[in-house]
């Protein structure tokens, strides 16, 4: 049981070596932080793999969200990419301040065009205090 005052840290699983074409993006799971983000601190840990093209592409992290579960999840007017992961950068965790909501999506988006193999396997997780 927690101590009075203590606000514990949550992990959220989001992808697991999810494959991304250049292009391509993958969205999350609704995420339920009514109870979890009660001090507001966000950090987003991620790591970028090569895919079947042998590289891995650069990959941006963004967010939406909603005030009901099964609602519009939309992009906050003052929001700001949460991080970008690159080919040289394997893992890395970054902080992220988002506007205080219920439900939150996050999304990763493979830069460039076109489908020429699945240049990143992208595994990530959500930490929320």
């Amino acid at each position: 049981m927690a101590e009075s005052g203590f606000t514990p840290v949550k992990t959220y699983p989001l992808f697991r070596n999810l494959s991304l074409s250049a292009g391509d993006s993958g969205t999350s799971d609704v995420q339920d932080l009514r109870y979890s983000a009660q001090q507001g601190n966000f950090a987003l840990a991620h790591s970028v793999a090569a895919g079947t093209a042998g590289t891995a592409g650069t990959t941006i992290f963004t967010y939406v969200g909603c005030s009901t579960f099964d609602g519009t999840y939309i992009t906050p007017s003052g929001a700001v990419a949460i991080g970008t992961a690159g080919t040289a950068q394997a893992a890395d965790i970054k902080a992220f301040d988002p506007e205080p909501m219920p439900f939150m999506k996050i999304i990763a988006t493979q830069s460039g065009s076109g489908t020429a193999g699945k240049d990143s396997k992208i595994t990530a997780e959500l930490i929320v205090q």
